[in-house]
């Protein structure tokens, strides 16, 4: 790790073991001071990718005492195995500045699940092998698409998700690619509780989305909290944005923090 962040130390790290001087599965990790270990949270980034303000809200996190790793889904493209072995393919970081809407949302829409999912179980991984990192599974934090990888990845992963907060997830009900089940359709398999945010001016959710995954979760007897504010939109919790909103991110914040202590602290 490098550059000192206050009581924090983080930097790029390679998700994977190699000889190489190819990052395979680059992420950013930040580490609070001290001995630990600390419980370990994987921040899945939005649509824009693994941009300056998923980096400093991972920091955000070490400072609330949390380890935090935020893996970056776009580092090699999706569709690589289709040019030539992902191994043989040079990653690069595709970040897109929030200017950029329509190519990231293309971006994202590239992102199957398979190819997701394989990025997360590797961080579960690497965080299960760090002593900085309290053993016993982590939290999942998401955004917009990652809000919707969390939601997959607690389906996909119970035995070692504590917790999955999921903000303004998108397209639960939908497959990537087609075909295949959707994050709903897996939910009985959830073991972990679940924290969902929402605003309710939010376009972004198709109407009656918000209320059938609850409802399903629900009737599977989910452990399951949401919260919807009034007067939120998509991206509420992003402050770099127009649709930023101060006391819908503040509550939000709160309450993710205390809902990771309660999953996290005393596992392990």
């Amino acid at each position: 790790m490098t550059d000192p962040i206050g009581s924090v130390s983080g930097g790029m790290i390679d998700m994977e073991s190699n000889t190489t001087l190819v990052q395979c599965y680059p992420a950013h990790q930040v580490v609070p001071a001290g001995e630990g270990p600390f419980p370990p949270i994987i921040v899945l980034h939005d649509r824009f990718g693994l941009a300056p303000y998923i980096k400093n809200l991972a920091n955000r996190l070490a400072h609330a005492g949390f380890y935090a790793i935020a893996p970056d889904f776009y580092a090699a493209p999706s569709s690589a195995a289709a040019v030539a072995p992902e191994y043989l393919m040079p990653t690069r970081s595709s970040a897109f500045d929030f200017s950029e809407e329509t190519a990231a949302c293309e971006r994202a829409a590239l992102l199957g699940d398979d190819r997701a999912t394989a990025i997360v179980e590797q961080a579960i991984a690497y965080v299960a092998g760090r002593s900085k990192a309290r053993p016993g599974g982590s939290g999942l934090l998401g955004f917009g698409t990652g809000g919707r990888l969390a939601f997959l990845s607690a389906c996909l992963f119970p035995d070692v998700v504590r917790g999955a907060v999921c903000f303004y997830p998108v397209d639960l009900d939908v497959s990537h690619p087609a075909g295949q089940p959707s994050p709903i359709d897996l939910a009985d398999s959830i073991a972990a509780p679940l924290l969902l945010f929402y605003g309710k001016l939010d376009s972004e959710i198709r109407s009656g989305e918000r209320e059938n995954a609850t409802d399903r979760l629900t009737k599977l007897g989910k452990d399951l909290s949401t919260e919807v504010f009034p007067e939120a939109g998509h991206d509420f919790f992003c402050s770099e944005r127009d649709t930023y909103r101060i006391r819908a991110s503040k509550v939000a914040w709160d309450q993710t923090v205390a809902f990771f202590h309660r999953q996290l602290d005393g596992v392990g």
